[in-house]
């Protein structure tokens, strides 16, 4: 099964001699002009694979300082790419293509195949690299840590799943192994204010009729409970003003009342039965706002500091680049680096929600903490702005403190791919 191509790539036009990159920068330690560079190759690479009859994209990862690209690809590579290879070469970006077993997206449609398969209701992960596919399934007490079921190994129903989802990697060329762990997954959405947890360092508590991303938000679940999230990006889909933002922060429904931390509704949760409940669920949201409410292509990065967003990346985000987030717990913090995709299988009252996420590390130890989910994730920014990349879905690991070393974050692209007519707002350039 295919990706849904991206609305964006229909709009930009194919051929090579149509990328243009930023102007090159002065210096390798200029990482927000190296990134920009870097990410518009990729782009325009992506862009290519997602318009033809069938994707040869692999794994992407790499190196803005050392500046390489490392692109996974099955099969030859078209001219038409090779070409955008060859234009970033004169630019001083070396594009190294490198043979793969299997697209990236047929790797994910396994994963997505087992993971709705199994079963079980346990949390788990699902990590998915150039070799293929390693299934991460916590020890019984590590999910008791993380309030999750166990996943039974020895079921019967269990193995039967895995051995299918085996015989379906291979007959990709691809490896799926499963490994017993001390991490789960677990969603960041705090149901406890996270003032009684960890201070609160940033976004603002009481817009309701002007938006920027970032914002601390509040919406109430099944179970009764007021959970706690951090806001995205602003938007706009058909004439409705929104807020992009995680789906489990509406308890993965349509319909909530969202409410600033004030506690003046602003919103009703939208888009994420179109977004989660297809074959390729993902973690993305929107608070649809009032027809008259005014949105600001910013976001908070303190109580009432913002920065511009001046673009809005339209496919997934390779592994090995430099991040930025926002969170009402974490504060602004230049501390991330993405790493492979991954499929996180959290655990909820509703039952298991698996969805598409990205791993990220944080060179500080703190990627994420419980109340920062749905917050906004950037490129390093430059003196215009930053590049929304993503918003914020969890955290891999018991949560020390409410906190994790290794986050999970949202593509923003997945929402140009399923949701057409939707976009972030954005600061034209110049």
């Amino acid at each position: 099964m295919r990706r849904p191509l991206l609305a964006a790539a229909v709009a930009i036009g194919v051929g090579a001699a149509l990328l243009q990159l930023p102007a090159a920068p002065t210096a390798a330690s200029d990482l927000p002009a190296v990134q920009e560079r870097h990410l518009a190759v990729i782009e325009r690479i992506g862009h290519i694979d997602a318009l033809a009859a069938e994707q040869h994209l692999g794994a992407v990862t790499g190196d803005p300082l050392a500046g390489w690209i490392e692109v996974g690809w099955s099969g030859e590579v078209p001219a038409e790419v090779q070409q955008v290879a060859d234009a970033a070469a004169a630019e001083g970006i070396d594009v190294r293509f490198v043979p793969a077993a299997a697209s990236a997206a047929d790797i994910a449609d396994v994963a997505a195949s087992f993971a709705a398969s199994l079963p079980a209701e346990g949390a788990f992960g699902l990590q998915l690299g150039a070799e293929g596919i390693t299934v991460e399934v916590p020890t019984a007490d590590a999910a008791a840590a993380g309030g999750s079921e166990a996943i039974p190994l020895d079921d019967a129903g269990v193995q039967d799943a895995i051995a299918d989802a085996r015989a379906d990697a291979a007959a990709l060329g691809v490896d799926l192994v499963v490994e017993e762990t001390e991490e789960l997954p677990l969603s960041t959405a705090s149901t406890i204010d996270p003032v009684g947890r960890a201070p609160v360092q940033t976004a603002r508590t009481d817009d309701t009729t002007v938006f920027s991303g970032g914002m601390r938000v509040m919406t109430q679940f099944r179970s009764g409970a007021f959970v706690s999230c951090t806001s995205g990006f602003s938007g706009v889909y058909g004439h409705r003003p929104m807020i992009l933002t995680a789906a489990h922060c509406s308890d993965y429904r349509d319909g909530r009342a969202v409410r600033n931390y004030s506690g003046t509704r602003v919103g009703t949760s939208e888009l994420v039965a179109t977004l989660n409940d297809g074959a390729y669920a993902t973690d993305l949201g929107a608070i649809a706002l009032d027809y008259d409410a005014r949105t600001l292509p910013r976001i908070y990065t303190g109580q009432t500091s913002t920065l511009a967003i001046t673009s809005a990346m339209t496919t997934r985000p390779p592994a090995g680049y430099y991040l930025c987030s926002s969170g009402q717990v974490t504060g602004w913090k230049c501390d991330l680096r993405s790493g492979d995709s991954y499929v996180a299988c959290y655990s909820s009252v509703a039952g298991q929600e698996c969805v598409n996420v990205i791993l990220v590390t944080s060179s500080a130890g703190r990627a994420f903490c419980l109340g920062d989910s749905g917050g906004p994730v950037v490129t390093h920014p430059n003196a215009e702005g930053a590049t929304a990349v993503a918003v914020v879905s969890g955290i891999r690991g018991t949560p020390v403190g409410g906190c994790g070393p290794t986050g999970l974050i949202a593509p923003v692209s997945d929402l140009y791919g399923m949701v057409f007519g939707a976009q972030l707002h954005t600061t034209p350039l110049g």
